[in-house]
C-alpha cells in the first residue's frame, strides 16, 4: 500500500489545482438606504485602448461641513477610492486611485461636486470596479460597484452622453422630449443606426413561480440613422420606450437610452401606484382597483384597510413607494426597475443583509451569512445588448412560504425589514 501513497497524493494535488477558484465579494450595505443617501453618481467613458475616464457627481446635501481653521468658512471633505480587477474579490488589484475633494460651504443651497479621473483599462477586457466614497467629516462610507466593459469599441461605455445644457447625463433613464448629444472617441464612424423599441413589460413573477420567463427578442419597432456633426451625435428622444444606438448593422452592441415619464423614477399618478402595488394585492383586489371608476379612492381604501388608520396608511405608503422609487434608481434596465426580479424582492423584502457579488451574478442574503436558516436569493446576470444591469432570479418552490409571510406582513399594516 505504501508504494501507492505518492501517486494518491499527486492525484489529490492535481485535482485541487484544477478546481476553479470561486471568487466573490461581500457587502453588508450595498442596497441599504444608509448607502444610498449620498446620491453619488458615476459613469465610465473609454478614451482610447488603454485609458478610460470616470466621471462623478456628488450632491453636497448629505455631506458634513466643518471648520478646519480659524476662518469663518466651513469645508466638506470627500475621499474617493477606486479599484478594479479581473475578479469580483479584487484579488489581485489591477488598478487603484485615490481622489480627494474639498468644498467650501457657501449660501447657494444644493451644489453638485463634479469632476473626473483617469483609470487604466485595456481594450479587449472586462473589469470589476468599485468606488468607495468617504465623507471625512462624517466618518461615513458609501460603496458603488462599477462594471467596466472594454471588450470592444462598440459597447455602451464608448459613448459619453450629455444633456442639452452640456452637462453629463449620469442616469440610464431619460424623459420623453429630451435632447442629448453623444461623444465617442473610439468610433470614427460618421453614421449610426438607431433602433426604437416600445414594449409594456409585465411585472416580475413571484419568486416561486414555475411560469416560463418572458423573453425579449431583438426586433425594433422602427429604425433610423443619425450622423455626426462637429464630432458629436445629436438625438431627440420624443417618445416613451428605448432607443438603441449602434455603429453598424453587424452588431447589436451599442448605447441605449431608456425613456420614461418626466417624473421617473418617482411614481407620479394613481394608475402607476396601483400597478406597483400588485406584489402585495390579490388578483381580485388588483382587478377591482384598476377597473374602479375612481382609482384614487380605490387605492386609498386598500392602504387604509390594511393600515387601520390614516397615520399608519401614510407611513406604509411612504415606505412602500419609496422602495419602488429606489428600485427604479438601482435596477432600471430595458424595463422599469420595480418590474425587475431584483426590484420585486427589494420592494417586498427590503434591502438584503448581505450582497455577494460574483462573476455571473449576485446573491442576496436575508439573515446571517452562512446560516442555513437564512433566506438567499440568487440572481444571474443576463447578457443583454441594452444594459449590464439585467439580472434574473433563480426561482424555487422554497420561496413560497417566505414570500407569503412577507406579503402578509405588509397586509397586517407593518413594514417588512425597514432598512
Amino acid at each position: 500500500m505504501k508504494q501507492f501513497l505518492p501517486v494518491i497524493l499527486c492525484l489529490i494535488v492535481l485535482v485541487s489545482c484544477t478546481q476553479p477558484r470561486v471568487t466573490q465579494s461581500r457587502n453588508e450595505k450595498l442596497y441599504k438606504k444608509e448607502n444610498n443617501e449620498l446620491n453619488a453618481r458615476f459613469c465610465v467613458y473609454h478614451l482610447n485602448d488603454s485609458i478610460s475616464m470616470v466621471y462623478y457627481d456628488i450632491y453636497n446635501e448629505a455631506l458634513i461641513y466643518k471648520k478646519t481653521d480659524t476662518s469663518n468658512y466651513f469645508y466638506s471633505g470627500c475621499r474617493l477610492f477606486f479599484k478594479s480587477a479581473f475578479e469580483p474579490d479584487f484579488k489581485p488589484l489591477y488598478d487603484s486611485i485615490t481622489v480627494h475633494i474639498y468644498d467650501r460651504q457657501l449660501n447657494v443651497g444644493t451644489k453638485h461636486l463634479t469632476g473626473n479621473f483617469a483609470i487604466k483599462a485595456h481594450h479587449g477586457n472586462m473589469y470589476f470596479g468599485e468606488i468607495t466614497v468617504t465623507d471625512v467629516n462624517k466618518h461615513a462610507q458609501y460603496v458603488y460597484p462599477q462594471f467596466i466593459d472594454k471588450s470592444s469599441h462598440v459597447t455602451r461605455q464608448n459613448f459619453l452622453i450629455r444633456n442639452a445644457n452640456g452637462s453629463i447625463h449620469f442616469d440610464s433613464y431619460f424623459s420623453a422630449g429630451e435632447s442629448i448629444s453623444l461623444e465617442t472617441q473610439t468610433n470614427p464612424d460618421m453614421v449610426f443606426t438607431v433602433d426604437y423599441f416600445y414594449k409594456d413589460f409585465k411585472i416580475a413573477k413571484p419568486p416561486f413561480s414555475a411560469e416560463p420567463m418572458e423573453h425579449f427578442s431583438y426586433k425594433p419597432d422602427s429604425s433610423f440613422t443619425i450622423s455626426k456633426s462637429n464630432d458629436l451625435l445629436h438625438l431627440t428622444l420624443p417618445d416613451k420606450g428605448f432607443y438603441h444606438i449602434r455603429t453598424d448593422a453587424e452588431t447589436k452592441d451599442g448605447v441605449t437610452c431608456f425613456v420614461y415619464e418626466p417624473s421617473y423614477p418617482k411614481i407620479s399618478n394613481t394608475y402607476q401606484m396601483i400597478l406597483a402595488t400588485r406584489y402585495i394585492m390579490s388578483k381580485k383586489e388588483f382587478d377591482a382597483a384598476i377597473n374602479a371608476p375612481d382609482q384614487k379612492t380605490a387605492i386609498d381604501k386598500f392602504w387604509l384597510d390594511i393600515a387601520g388608520s390614516n397615520e399608519r396608511a401614510h407611513e406604509l405608503i411612504r415606505k412602500y413607494y419609496g422602495r419602488v422609487q429606489e428600485s427604479n434608481k438601482l435596477f432600471t434596465s430595458h424595463r422599469e426597475g420595480w418590474k425587475t426580479d431584483r426590484g420585486m424582492v427589494y420592494i417586498v423584502f427590503g434591502a438584503p443583509n448581505m450582497v455577494i457579488k460574483r462573476k455571473n451574478g449576485e446573491a442576496w442574503v436575508y439573515g446571517e451569512s452562512g446560516n442555513p436558516n437564512s433566506l438567499v436569493f440568487s440572481f444571474l446576470k443576463v447578457l443583454n445588448p441594452f444594459t449590464d444591469n439585467d439580472y434574473t432570479l433563480e426561482r424555487s418552490e422554497i420561496f413560497k412560504t417566505p414570500w407569503y409571510q412577507a406579503v402578509d406582513f405588509w397586509r397586517q399594516g407593518r413594514i417588512y425589514l425597514d432598512n
